[in-house]
């Protein structure tokens, strides 16, 4: 993780847990308490003692009523900078190619019509894993009757969608199963092509990969491989 992203993480958390806490002192005074009353007891020890509503005389409500004006201009003043660093630009940078020799496991989600070229870019890998349409499946599993040969191919059926944010929610959930579901001695990574992707399944494939322990990769034809990597910093 990034510096930027961390401190980021760190900031929002604190600003946010303040919030909460602050909510919890000004509905506390709401309902007749006193705020920093340990504080107000060192200073003015009697007329916290004679407390016992804010109304009952002037002092009561001056020693109830400036905390709360000054605890409520706290939680606005919390609220305002979780929004901002909620809200803070993030930059994403794409790695420069990185030559790979070989992808264990490699998943695509290759068209019909660029099946073959997907099989024969990735004929070295040991598994290959297949993200396909639900309603193409026949399409699929007819030409994989034609093409698999020996190939360890699994065939994994995704829901149509056009929204990216819930291609790259799908995407992630699939992952994290399969990551799950693998041998405790087989820890690689997952290698996600984007070569033979849609852009709306690639866009859905970078997102994933700055959370989800996977690797995007190119191929060509003749099998040279190369892997990216997606950096994300938060603006200062």
């Amino acid at each position: 993780m990034e510096r930027s992203v961390l401190l980021h993480h760190i900031k929002t958390s604190c600003y946010a847990l303040s919030a909460i806490v602050l909510t919890g002192w000004v509905t506390d005074a709401l309902n007749e308490g006193l705020i920093f009353k340990m504080i107000l007891r060192f200073f003015r020890p009697d007329d916290v003692e004679r407390y016992s509503h804010p109304f009952t005389d002037l002092v009561s409500f001056f020693i109830w009523f400036i905390p709360l004006l000054f605890t409520t201009l706290l939680l606005l003043l919390a609220s305002v900078m979780t929004l901002h660093h909620v809200k803070k630009p993030h930059l994403y940078r794409i790695t420069k190619r990185k030559p790979l020799l070989h992808g264990p496991h490699v998943v695509g989600t290759p068209g019909v019509g660029q099946l073959a070229a997907f099989l024969q870019t990735y004929a070295a890998a040991e598994k290959l894993s297949l993200l396909v349409p639900q309603a193409l499946q026949p399409q699929y599993q007819a030409e994989l009757a034609k093409l698999e040969g020996d190939n360890n191919i699994a065939v994994h059926l995704l829901k149509e969608n056009d929204d990216l944010q819930k291609i790259a929610l799908e995407l992630e959930q699939w992952i994290k199963k399969e990551m799950k579901n693998r041998q405790a001695e087989n820890t690689s990574r997952l290698f996600f092509d984007i070569s033979y992707a849609s852009p709306v399944r690639s866009s859905a494939a970078l997102f994933c990969s700055l959370d989800q322990d996977i690797e995007l990769i190119q191929g060509t034809p003749d099998g040279q491989l190369s892997s990216y990597d997606l950096v994300c910093k938060v603006q200062e």
